[in-house]
This record gives C-alpha cells, sequence and structure tokens, in this order.
C-alpha cells in the first residue's frame, strides 16, 4: 500500500464531504426522523444495500457509480464520529 494513494483517496473524501455539505447544510442530518444518528443509519443502510445489490455478478450502475457508494459511505462514518463527538454543525 502507498501511502500516497491513501491520502489521495482521503482528500478526494474531503473534497467531497465539504462540498456535500455546502450544499446540504447541517439540516438533512440534524433534522433527520429520530434524530441524527438515526438519519445516519439509514442512509448507511441504503449506500450497504445499494453496494450489495450492485455488487451481485459485477451489475452494471444505472447512475452513479459503484465506487461513488463507498464515498458516501466513508463520509457518512465520518458525519457520524463528528455527530457522536458534538462537532457536527447545528
Amino acid at each position: 500500500m502507498d501511502l500516497n494513494q491513501v491520502d489521495t483517496i482521503y482528500e478526494n473524501l474531503k473534497f467531497i464531504l465539504v462540498n456535500k455539505h455546502n450544499d446540504y447544510g447541517p439540516g438533512n442530518i440534524n433534522n433527520a426522523y429520530g434524530g441524527p444518528m438515526n438519519g445516519l443509519l439509514v442512509r448507511i443502510g441504503d449506500k450497504f444495500e445499494r453496494i450489495k445489490n450492485l455488487s451481485k455478478e459485477g451489475k452494471a450502475s444505472n447512475y452513479e457509480p459503484l465506487e461513488d457508494s463507498f464515498r458516501d459511505l466513508a463520509n457518512y462514518c465520518v458525519i457520524a464520529l463528528l455527530v457522536m463527538e458534538g462537532k457536527w454543525d447545528k
């Protein structure tokens, strides 16, 4: 494993997270039905099911590529940590 390759992925994840956060704002997490963690669990579950479905027999995606779902999943985990640490925007 090359540290520069890992850094490149992390930088891309950060870029996506910050830019999507600027588009959505904090309300999509904070105002989720059942609270922020419940909303994140639903989103994580949805992404996981999409990944499982597309991974079956190499099924092709109709919209965003499978890699995008893995990126979203990683960023939802980062958001969950921020929520748990009380560092997610109010």
